[in-house]
C-alpha cells in the first residue's frame, strides 16, 4: 500500500496525516517517519518543526530569517532534516511532507528515492515540487487530491485501504 496525498497549502494534509496516525496506532501498527508542523508565535507563523513518529521528538526544520538555504522567508535547517533520515523502522512509513524545504537536502532526496520502493508508505507532497520527483511519486503511489470539502471522504477511503492492507476488519 503506497498512498500519496497532495493539495494546496492549508488544505489539511498534515491534519489528515495526524488523523491517520491515530487510526494506525489503534490498529497496533508501528508507524515511523515524520510529519511537519507549523510553529506559531503571537498568532504568526514563524517556522516549521519536524515531529518524529512515533516518539513525538521535535526538531526545527525552518525559521523566519536566518542564513541560506532559504525557501521564501524561511531559513531551512537541512542538518535537522538529515538527522531524521533512516531514523526508525516499522510497518508503515509516514513522510509529511515532500516539499521544497525538504528537497533542499540531498540526503532527503536520496532517502525519498529509497522510500518510493518500500511496500507500505503514506506521504504528502506539495504541487510546487520538482516535476521529476512528482512524476516518480505518481508512478509509484496511489494519489489522493485533498480539498477542504473532501477531507472526511479521503480519510475514509485511506482508512479502508489501511485496514484492508493490514488485515483488519472494516468498521
Amino acid at each position: 500500500m503506497k498512498i500519496a496525498i497532495t493539495g494546496k497549502p492549508r488544505s489539511g494534509k498534515t491534519t489528515l496525516i495526524k488523523k491517520l496516525l491515530s487510526l494506525i496506532k489503534k490498529l497496533d501498527l508501528k508507524p515511523w517517519g515524520f510529519y511537519t508542523e507549523e510553529v506559531r508565535e503571537g498568532g504568526k507563523r514563524v517556522g516549521f518543526d519536524l515531529v518524529f513518529v512515533p516518539s513525538g521528538e521535535r526538531f526545527p526544520l525552518a525559521r523566519v530569517g536566518g542564513k541560506p538555504p532559504r525557501v521564501g522567508k524561511y531559513s531551512v535547517l537541512v542538518e535537522n532534516l538529515e538527522r531524521a533520515l533512516g531514523k526508525g523502522s516499522g510497518d508503515l512509513l509516514i513522510l509529511d511532507e515532500v516539499g521544497k524545504m525538504e528537497l533542499l537536502s540531498p540526503g532527503f532526496r536520496e532517502f525519498l528515492l529509497e522510500a518510493l520502493q518500500l511496500p507500505h508508505a503514506i506521504l504528502t507532497y506539495g504541487e510546487g515540487i520538482d516535476r521529476k520527483i512528482k512524476e516518480k511519486i505518481r508512478e509509484n503511489f496511489r494519489v489522493f487530491h485533498l480539498e477542504v470539502p473532501s477531507r472526511q471522504e479521503v480519510f475514509n477511503r485511506i482508512s479502508q485501504e489501511i485496514r484492508r492492507e493490514f488485515g483488519h476488519k472494516e468498521n
